[in-house]
């Protein structure tokens, strides 16, 4: 298909031509100061007598002689009526056309003058003297149909009627036929011009419609002719196919299968039109099947849509009939096809599925043939496959990047298949320092028929940060992994190495896993351990609680495992959590109004109390390790702390007043008052264990 060289060009807004005026032949409006005396003769108007007296003939006597000065002017105007955005100027646009049809174009042709003018009108095909456009095609000429009414669109009166003396009314005249108006009069004309059926969307045409006054050719040919310029564009579907398919399949399955996606997009573009009453056809390759057969295996959504199932040769088709497709709009089908394995047996196994998209310019496709006929059964086909593409639209739109580019469904069948394990969770303290980091293990495991880490089928594997938290993050560097052979062979462990110094990228061939300890790199059926490291905490001690991960906030860790090689499966995620634990402590008081009551006995609340002189307030601190039984750890030499110069000046400490303890399997700290605090020191806190302080204090009275 040819490139586009059309350029559009408006004309002057309206049309006219006025005797005795010099205009060219697309004259802008009507002349509306009067026109110019066509040379019409004067009538010169003389009067003579004869009379006798007493029987005696007398001399004639002759008048004076009175003059009419006859003027006759001659003014018409062409104008466009088609709605191009621009109504009642010389030239129609961006008109729809379609191979081998017809584009209607209406004009008004009017008689501004103050005589009764007949006019040529003709249609022309591409006159490139009159015409402002250089098009790819010219319309086709065509009869002129006409209604004949006033000048502001009323019905003739009857007196005008009547003065039409022999020229009709309404009716349809040969190309170059003429019609007679009088003044104040026009003729509303129509024609259909038509497209070759050989042009191709985005394509131009352009033709004209004249209007030759008779008046003017014989007073001022060089203004007799008005021409209307129309331009057309061919409008056509452009089908954008989409198509996407499960990219490996595992033959090893016991029912492998194929889920796949077809999205039909009719695509935007400066030549685009609706689709109607389309049929989008999937032939399926030799060895895939719908699991029962039957159109219910089949989802279409975006709109309506109707599936049917047939046969072409031996496969099975499935075809989609859609009724109306709008500019923009898309239908997504969707289904899942069983796969024979006995069809795919060789190495490297593909297979690629196409999708066809049939259109008609008239009428419908449905329902389709087994083989259909271009020409008969369909105009338009758009494929993922090129080479039997009959689009009709620029051979750009299905290039890359292009409107309609297509792409098909490929699917590569593998005996390979590796699977990360399940994503782990672990607990740690917001400080860990070196000894206190965490260990994440994620196992890569060989499910497939192939060795798996080796030159011709290598791994690489990521450990990456999840950005949650500043204060938390993976150990970057040298890893441990452990490989587990199948069969129950010996584990071996080695200290792998990653790609760049400092890096968070490792990966495992021929060179990495060393061939004396992994001699079939991971063999089917073994299981590689991947352990990592998570540290806390931005130094060993921190100084602030801003160098510290905060208690009860999570980071995660996202390990990535990409197969390269023959055939390899598709990159997989696993993500790791790592939540931050240790210590919460809380501190409640209960109002002693006798100083006589027991901790036990006290209601404890950590909102303000009011207490009286001598009154006593039982204090109560709890220390909570928030570490989980099963992943946690234990809070070695806790000391609670509470300064008495935080009630001193208000009350006293009751000697022997503080104790400790601490719940099941932790171990209470000691009790003891310094000059400065109340202290319970050297706890052992297990995972969710609470240690507690407790110290009662007297409210003075002679403060």
């Amino acid at each position: 298909m040819k490139s586009n060289t059309f350029n559009y060009s408006l004309l002057a807004v309206g049309v006219a031509a006025v005797m005795g005026v010099s205009t060219g032949a697309n004259a802008a409006t009507p002349n509306t100061t009067g026109g110019v005396s066509a040379g019409a003769a004067a009538i010169n108007n003389v009067a003579t007598a004869n009379y006798s007296v007493a029987g005696i003939a007398q001399p004639n006597v002759t008048s004076n002689t009175v003059t009419v000065n006859v003027s006759e002017t001659a003014n018409f105007a062409l104008t466009s009526t088609v709605d191009d955005g621009s109504i009642g100027d010389d030239t129609a646009i961006d008109q729809t056309a379609t191979p081998g049809g017809t584009t209607a174009f209406t004009h008004n042709l009017t008689n501004t003058g103050n005589v009764t003018d007949t006019y040529t009108v003709n249609t022309t095909g591409n006159d490139s003297p009159l015409v402002t456009a250089t098009p790819d095609y010219a319309l086709g000429t065509a009869p002129v149909t006409f209604t004949i009414v006033q000048a502001d669109g009323t019905a003739l009166t009857p007196a005008q009627v009547t003065a039409l003396n022999g020229q009709a009314q309404t009716g349809t005249i040969a190309n170059g036929g003429t019609i007679r108006l009088q003044p104040g009069t026009r003729a509303n004309l129509s024609y259909a011009a038509a497209t070759p059926a050989a042009r191709n969307g985005n394509d131009k045409g352009v033709g004209t419609l004249t209007a030759t006054s008779t008046f003017f050719t014989n007073n001022a040919p060089a203004s007799a002719t008005l021409v209307n310029e129309n331009q057309t564009i061919v409008r056509l579907p452009t089908f954008r196919i989409a198509k996407t398919a499960t990219s490996t399949v595992d033959l090893t399955a016991t029912n492998p299968q194929i889920t796949y996606s077809i999205v039909v997009t009719n695509a935007t573009t400066d030549y685009s039109a609706a689709a109607t009453d389309i049929v989008i056809r999937d032939v399926l390759p030799a060895g895939l099947s719908l699991p029962t057969g039957a159109a219910s295996d089949v989802t279409v959504t975006g709109g309506a849509g109707t599936a049917t199932i047939s046969t072409v040769g031996t496969r099975q088709a499935i075809n989609v009939a859609v009724a109306d497709l709008a500019v923009g709009a898309s239908r997504t089908i969707t289904f899942t096809v069983n796969v024979d394995k006995t069809q795919y047996t060789a190495a490297n196994s593909s297979v690629t599925n196409n999708v066809e998209v049939y259109d008609k310019f008239v009428g419908a496709v449905s329902p389709l043939i087994a083989a259909p006929i271009l020409g008969t059964d369909y105009d338009i086909l758009d494929s993922t496959n090129n080479a039997i593409d009959v689009t009709r639209v620029p051979a750009a739109a299905d290039q890359a990047n292009g409107a309609g580019v297509d792409s098909a469904g490929v699917t590569n069948f593998t005996r390979r298949a590796v699977v990360l394990g399940a994503p782990t969770t672990r607990e740690i303290a917001p400080a860990s320092g070196t000894d206190g980091q965490v260990t994440q293990t994620n196992t890569i495991t060989n499910n497939g028929q192939d060795n798996e880490g080796t030159n011709t089928n290598p791994l690489t594997f990521t450990i990456a940060d999840g950005g949650n938290n500043a204060a938390v993050r993976p150990v970057t560097g040298p890893i441990s992994v452990t490989y587990t052979p199948p069969n129950g062979g010996a584990a071996v462990t080695i200290t792998l190495q990653p790609t760049v110094t400092g890096g968070n990228t490792y990966t495992l061939n021929s060179t990495t896993l060393p061939a004396d300890q992994f001699p079939n790199g991971i063999a089917p059926g073994g299981v590689l351990a991947i352990n990592y490291k998570v540290s806390s905490g931005n130094v060993t001690t921190p100084a602030t609680a801003a160098d510290a991960a905060a208690v009860g906030s999570t980071e995660t860790t996202i390990v990535t495992l990409t197969p390269s090689g023959t055939n390899p499966p598709a990159a997989t995620t696993v993500t790791d959590t790592t939540n931050v634990r240790g210590l919460t402590l809380v501190k409640a008081q209960s109002l002693d109004t006798t100083c006589s009551g027991t901790v036990a006995a006290g209601t404890f609340v950590q909102t303000t109390i009011d207490a009286a002189p001598d009154q006593c307030v039982i204090y109560r601190i709890q220390a909570t390790n928030t570490s989980s039984a099963a992943l946690g750890f234990n809070l070695n030499a806790l000391t609670i702390s509470d300064l008495l110069s935080n009630f001193s000046a208000g009350a006293d400490l009751v000697a022997g007043s503080p104790a400790t303890s601490a719940t099941t399997s932790s171990t209470a700290g000691t009790a003891s008052t310094s000059s400065t605090a109340v202290l319970g020191s050297n706890y052992t806190i297990v995972p969710q264990g609470v240690g507690t302080l407790t110290f009662k204090i007297k409210i003075k009275n002679d403060r």
